[in-house]
């Protein structure tokens, strides 16, 4: 992930802001890719990033309005 690939990915949710719930869906995701593509290192933030991720084991209901 190189930061022009962020930026374009952040003017996408731009174009599409009107669109509260597609906005906040890529938002999510961009935000996803970018913690497992710091994941992928081998020091404290790949860690903190791989525990991070580990929240998405925990079972509960995600909500979204």
């Amino acid at each position: 992930m190189t930061k022009k690939e962020v930026i374009a990915k952040i003017q996408e949710i731009k174009n599409i802001s009107g669109d509260d719930e597609v906005a906040h869906a890529k938002e999510d995701i961009l935000y996803k890719t970018f913690i497992e593509f710091v994941s992928k290192r081998n020091d404290k933030l790949g860690e903190i990033a791989r525990i991070l991720l580990s929240t998405k084991d925990i079972d509960f209901s995600r909500w979204c309005a």
